[in-house]
Order: C-alpha cells, then structure tokens, then sequence
C-alpha cells in the first residue's frame, strides 16, 4: 500500500495570468463569468439531467452565483480548472468542462464534463473534452487523466472511450445522491494513449 508523506514544494505557477481561453474545431471554452449565473443554473439546474452528476441540481440564482463564485475560488488555489463551453460566434455557456484534483508531482488529474440537453448530439462535448486533454497533457504536462462515471451514463462511457479513457475498475456506492448510493466506473487515459484516440470523431 503506497503511503502519503509530504507533498514536495510546488514548482513556478505557469498559469498566473489566468484560465486560459481554448479553441477547440467546434468549441472555445473561456474562464466562467458572474454574467453566466442564469446559464449555470440552466446547465445545472434539472434534476433530471444531473441524475448522473455528484450533486444535486441548484436551486436558484443566487446558488448558481454562488457556484460559479466557487469556480473561480477552485481556480486561485489551481485545484480547479472548469471551462465555460461555448459555442462560437456565440459566447453563452452551454456546459463545462473541468480538470480537477491536480496532483503535480505524479501528474495526473480528473476530468469532468456536462452540457445543456438543448445542445447534445452536435460533437460539442466530445471536441470540448478533446480540448481540455490536449491542454492538460500539453500545457499541464500531465502524464495520466482519469474520469469518474456511472455506470448508467452510456453516452459519456462511449465519448470517453472514443477519445482513448481505458476501463479500468468499479468503485462500489461511492457517491449518494438523490436518495440512493451509486457505483463509479473508473477509467483513465495516459498522455501516450491520447493520440491513438482524442482525434477520432463522433457526436456527443
């Protein structure tokens, strides 16, 4: 069993100018604004469309104020990075994108991901994925990204797997939202497998 000892001093912070903006063939994702509070609460205000989610939807304005508040927090501490996607010429958020839990003396990191039911089907998530895993082999230079799913969100089972995210266990009831205990199926995806997969196609 591999222990914890200290973490080793952090090296020089290369993102202290701020979340930067991305481009993506269909998307560009952009740091999340006070001005998106009504779309956060569109994205993440359904119940039903956050069945697969690790919480419960947002309950009005001012939670969603108060949720993209937190992102920029997560961000100042760079344990945080959550995109706004959007789709351009439009600037309005449709969904996120998010790398988490940045571990950078083992270089790994979790990614995450949702987008308002109006916009699935387009390749939207799956080119705002792809993105944000070319930034974080590249810029981040992490070496493994992992992701968290249920095992009943096929659709996102199938994007991951398109873009090269390898199966590679279940965790038992890991997560308890809306009333019931849910498993997680884990996959990860090295830097070296991303070529083989974050270039081929697909909607999502």
């Amino acid at each position: 069993m591999r222990g914890r000892g200290p973490a080793p001093p952090p090296g020089p912070d290369p993102f202290a100018d701020g979340l930067p903006p991305l481009d993506g063939d269909r998307v560009r994702l952009r740091a999340p604004r006070p001005a998106d509070a009504a779309d956060v609460l569109a994205v993440f205000g359904d119940a039903g469309h956050l069945r697969y989610w690790s919480h419960g939807p947002l309950a009005d304005l001012d939670a969603a104020r108060a949720y993209v508040d937190g992102i920029g927090a997560g961000w100042r501490e760079r344990r945080l990075f959550q995109w706004a996607v959007t789709e351009p010429p439009d600037d309005r958020l449709v969904g996120t994108v998010t790398l988490v839990d940045w571990d950078r003396e083992h270089r790994r990191a979790e990614v995450g991901f949702i987008l308002h039911p109006a916009y699935a089907g387009r390749g939207l998530a799956t080119d705002a994925v792809r993105t944000a895993l070319r930034f974080a082999v590249g810029a981040m230079d992490l070496h493994r990204v992992e992701a968290d799913v249920d095992p009943e969100n096929a659709a996102s089972l199938r994007l991951l797997e398109r873009l090269g995210f390898r199966r590679e266990g279940v965790l038992r009831e890991r997560w308890f939202t809306f009333g019931t205990w849910k498993d997680s199926v884990v996959l990860g995806l090295l830097a070296a497998d991303l070529a083989g997969g974050a270039d081929a196609g697909g909607a999502g």
